[in-house]
């Protein structure tokens, strides 16, 4: 605990286990209205579940969860939730989920604890109403407890509703994913599992008691100063190897590669550097194993900079900036390589910088992007899981580094996709695509510059409209029957692309009133093909959203070659 001088603040902070935040009597957390609803989507709770089992796999002593940052009274057991409330939420689905999938009523009973504390004695059922460790915020609780705390929720599938809250859609698929993860495994994995998370995994609470300290401590927690990078420590031994005659000269040309291409993405491209030679997924912080995964950097230090790492940075810095790219690459490679750039995660780039490394331009780089462009999707779209990702991208370098041609290459397996995933592509296309938020932007983009054989050039400021309205009017519900609605709404035939923000008035009016002024500029004109195609319809029934839909599947077909 720190007590600071008369009339100061008082924090305390210590380290706690999960049982010491989940079973004891001392917390009872709410996240307060303030805060953004719950946002978690599948891949992070994918990821949060991965990392836990992979840790108790590796029988790691402990598993740092992260920290929470509470406004809460000394020896209260009120505890208001600042930060941490993704992680504390996700958490309380992942006990829920091993709770309505225990095997006996005794473990049930034991790991209800972490979801309550008790009953209400004067609650409404006869055994008193639950008490929840875990509140969320007004207007989600109730939907929290009904898909996740309240005991067997988490053994039903919610059902979809188009107008079900973000948050609430979240809830229940985090629980699907946790229960269909869960239900693969063996009742002892699963009761190490809890043991482990009980146990083993830890957190930082930190606590204080007014909320104006507690989002100062969040805010210093969070700062963007200039911290120390990997690299840093990195550059200190590689310079401690070089000829001191010749040190200064490559100190600057360290400098001058991390200047280019910005610090962080220099830290983040010793990851790549290191994914390249060690082909596997990475179980140490970079700075302890990188002299180990890549060897030149020791043994070789002038090699590794002259050419290693400059040519590295420089075909990092071509397919980054488009310009360079399509003068280097052609139009069609640059469109790949912008596409990549949409997923949200970097697992792509070490197989291309690898692939550039190796055979250059000449090697028929756009055919390669072409097929790796296709993979990468797949993996991206159907929101694969983190290692999955990896032993993909893996093999994938495995296949460059043996192959003495660009043929060989393309002739191997790794980078094709099977029958099976082929279907499951297309499938995840033809869904709900609205509802997977990360995948939205980059699959529309992808179509519509497709459609427009990439003459169009995209800003960043594009946003996403329905059609058929998410929350539509009594005009709408007359035309579209409830089924329907469930049906076509977050399809990708009701989507389009607007260039600026949404007007939420705008949206719920009629078809023939969206069309000018809202889908369009005061000329009835817009960029984006996909929304052309609306302009060009007179009225907007479920017949003209199957024909939509049937031409933009042939067209996602055509791109990723799934026919």
């Amino acid at each position: 605990m720190l007590d600071t001088q008369a009339g100061k603040t008082t924090i305390e902070a210590g380290q706690k286990t999960l049982k010491d935040i989940f079973l004891s009597d001392t917390y009872r957390f709410e996240i307060p209205s303030y805060q953004r609803p719950y946002s978690w989507t599948t891949r992070e709770a994918r990821e949060l579940l991965d990392d836990v089992v992979e840790a108790m796999e590796d029988d790691q002593d402990d598993y740092f969860l992260g920290s929470f940052v509470l406004v809460k009274q000394p020896n209260a057991k009120h505890a208001e939730v600042v930060d941490g409330q993704q992680r504390l939420t996700t958490l309380t689905i992942l006990l829920a989920a091993l709770r309505d999938l225990s095997e006996t009523d005794e473990i049930r009973s034991y790991l209800d604890q972490f979801i309550t504390v008790g009953r209400d004695p004067i609650g409404k059922k006869s055994s008193g109403e639950p008490i929840l460790r875990v509140r969320d915020k007004p207007g989600e609780r109730l939907a929290f407890e009904r898909v996740v705390q309240k005991d067997g929720a988490t053994a039903h599938e919610g059902k979809r509703n188009a107008g079900e809250a973000e948050s609430v859609r979240h809830y229940i698929r985090n629980a699907a994913l946790y229960r269909r993860a869960l239900y693969e495994m063996s009742d002892d994995t699963r009761r190490n599992l809890i043991a482990f998370l009980r146990e083993r995994c830890l957190v930082v609470v930190v606590e204080v008691p007014t909320a104006t300290a507690a989002r100062r401590i969040f805010q210093v927690l969070n700062a963007r100063g200039l911290d120390l990078q990997p690299t840093d420590i990195l550059k200190a031994r590689l310079l401690d190897k070089i000829d001191t005659k010749r040190v200064e000269d490559y100190a600057k040309a360290w400098e001058r590669h991390e200047e280019d291409i910005g610090r962080a993405a220099f830290a983040q491209l010793f990851a790549h550097i290191r994914m390249i030679h060690a082909q596997k997924k990475p179980k140490t912080a970079l700075e302890d194993d990188f002299e180990k995964d890549v060897p030149m950097f020791v043994e070789a230090p002038v090699t590794f900079m002259d050419d290693l790492l400059t040519p590295i940075v420089d075909a990092y810095v071509a397919c980054r900036d488009d310009i360079i790219a399509r003068d280097r690459f052609g139009d069609e490679a640059a469109a790949l390589l912008r596409a990549l750039w949409r997923v949200d995660n970097s697992d792509w780039l070490p197989p291309v910088l690898s692939y550039l490394l190796k055979f250059g331009e000449e090697g028929e780089f756009e055919a390669f992007l072409r097929k790796f462009e296709r993979l990468t999707a797949y993996l991206f779209v159907n929101r694969e899981r983190v290692n999955e990702r990896i032993n993909r991208s893996a093999s994938v370098l495995r296949a460059i580094a043996k192959a003495d041609s660009h043929k060989e290459v393309m002739k191997g397996p790794t980078l094709d996709l099977s029958k099976a995933e082929v279907k499951a592509f297309r499938e995840a296309l033809d869904g709900d695509l609205y509802l997977s938020t990360r995948v939205r932007m980059p699959v529309l983009l992808r179509l519509d510059e497709a459609m427009a054989d990439n003459a169009v050039t995209y800003h960043g400021r594009e946003t996403i409209e329905h059609v058929l309205p998410q929350g539509p009017s009594l005009t709408w519900r007359k035309a579209f029957s409830e089924d329907e609605r469930d049906q076509w709404t977050h399809h990708v035939a009701n989507l389009v692309l607007l260039s600026r923000i949404k007007n939420s008035q705008a949206n719920n009016r009629a078809f023939s009133d969206k069309k000018v002024g809202y889908f369009s500029d005061k000329k009835g004109k817009t960029k984006y093909v996909l929304t052309q195609d609306v302009l060009q319809e007179a009225d907007w029934t479920t017949e003209v959203l199957k024909a939509r839909r049937k031409k933009l599947r042939k067209k996602l077909d055509e791109i990723w070659q799934l026919k």
